[in-house]
């Protein structure tokens, strides 16, 4: 049973937050039927917290509701990942140029620290940890930019981001190795100071990540067609 000590947060915040983990991370496959006795079974809670935290992943678009009344995960697709990373690239892009210009020694020395574990997670194979320090990568950008409103809108967006950023690593080591290579020269442009081409590396490295997620949601779509 879930417990109220879990986090101390409500049986139905918990529930969301772990069907959204799944959900993002990919546990839980796009368009797979979404079966209710089985999620109350599974975290052994009733319909109603189970149905609020259903609700609000539908509310968020990570879940659909089928012209039956059923719900699915929602499915991915090459339109809206194009979509999501045209956003993203633009507004990534104006981040690193501004914290590229705001950047201090301590900045510097951490973006330096987390460039290096995620090569040499990409050189071990280990893909996780790839994102992972992607991931820190990005937000610690997000914070040296001081660009509230374009960090805003792509915390806003950060769900979606995650989910179709981790098609492409997650389920190849060539595009980990890649990234780390962009990731190194993106740090040593950073450091230069060189904030106009900082946003160039960036917007380059968003657009190759679409072209790897476009090759895994191509690729599971015909899987999909094939059952």
């Amino acid at each position: 049973m879930v417990s109220s000590t879990q986090g101390r947060i409500s049986t139905k915040d918990y529930v969301y937050l772990q069907l959204k983990k799944e959900i993002v991370g990919g546990e839980l496959l796009p368009e797979a039927q979404i079966n209710e006795l089985d999620l109350s079974k599974r975290f052994d809670i009733s319909r109603t917290p189970l149905r609020e935290a259903l609700q609000r992943l539908e509310i968020e678009e990570l879940v659909v509701r089928l012209p039956n009344g059923r719900l699915k995960i929602s499915p991915v697709s090459v339109e809206d990942a194009r979509s999501i990373f045209s956003v993203r690239s633009a507004l990534e892009g104006l981040v690193t140029k501004a914290a590229t210009q705001n950047s201090n020694e301590r900045d510097l020395e951490e973006l330096r620290l987390l460039t290096e574990l995620l090569v040499k997670a990409a050189n071990l194979g280990n893909n996780e940890d790839v994102i992972y320090y992607g991931d820190q990568i990005h937000h610690r950008l997000y914070d040296m930019s001081q660009h509230k409103f374009a960090v805003k809108i792509l915390n806003n967006m950060n769900d979606h981001i995650m989910r179709y950023r981790r098609i492409g690593p997650n389920t190849s080591h060539t595009r980990s190795k890649e990234a780390a290579k962009e990731h190194l020269e993106l740090y040593e442009t950073i450091a230069a100071g060189n904030a106009e081409q900082a946003e160039k590396l960036m917007q380059k490295h968003i657009n190759n990540s679409l072209d790897a997620a476009i090759q895994s949601i191509e690729a599971h779509l015909q899987t999909q067609n094939c059952k």
